[in-house]
């Protein structure tokens, strides 16, 4: 288990190289279609691997590095580890960035004209999101993470003790 414990964030960065290739893989029919959007898909592409993997490289760094104990520590940031705070900023800074791209830098329009990044499932398959739809449920998802982040902040969550 302390194997698990020390290279969990190596675990979210191959997961997310993994959603990265599955993503560049699904955009190449909509490439073949309209090269003229394979730039994009490939900036989508390189923002989505660096950005996403900011939060496991600096848990990874904290584990391996011995600043952090357990990977458990990250849900108590009210423990004041500069790691699990560091950790916790960097979350906070990707949500700053993602609400600045999608309203006012043309994320939502971005995604919309090239498919394949954000699908609904509905009864007659699954659809590419509008740009008002984006704009709508974006609110919602981080709601949901901020609620989430205020809980580890409030919440004392017990570390097991493997």
């Amino acid at each position: 288990m302390e194997y698990f414990e020390k290279y969990f964030g190596i675990m979210g960065i191959l997961v997310t190289f993994a959603n990265g290739f599955i993503l560049k893989f699904r955009s190449k029919k909509y490439i073949a279609e309209r090269p003229e959007l394979k730039e994009g898909y490939r900036k989508y592409f390189n923002g989505m691997v660096l950005y996403g993997n900011i939060p496991w490289v600096i848990m990874t760094i904290g584990n391996i590095s011995g600043i952090t104990k357990y990977t458990f520590e990250y849900f108590n940031p009210g423990t004041m580890n500069p790691m699990v705070l560091t950790f916790h900023a960097s979350i906070i800074f990707i949500w700053i960035l993602s609400f600045r791209w999608i309203y006012f830098k043309n994320g939502a329009e971005f995604i919309e004209k090239h498919p394949g990044f954000l699908t609904k499932s509905s009864f007659s398959g699954n659809k590419n999101m509008t740009a008002k739809e984006i704009k709508i449920y974006f609110p919602l998802m981080l709601f949901g993470g901020i609620v989430a982040m205020i809980i580890m902040w409030v919440i004392e969550i017990p570390i097991p003790n493997w």
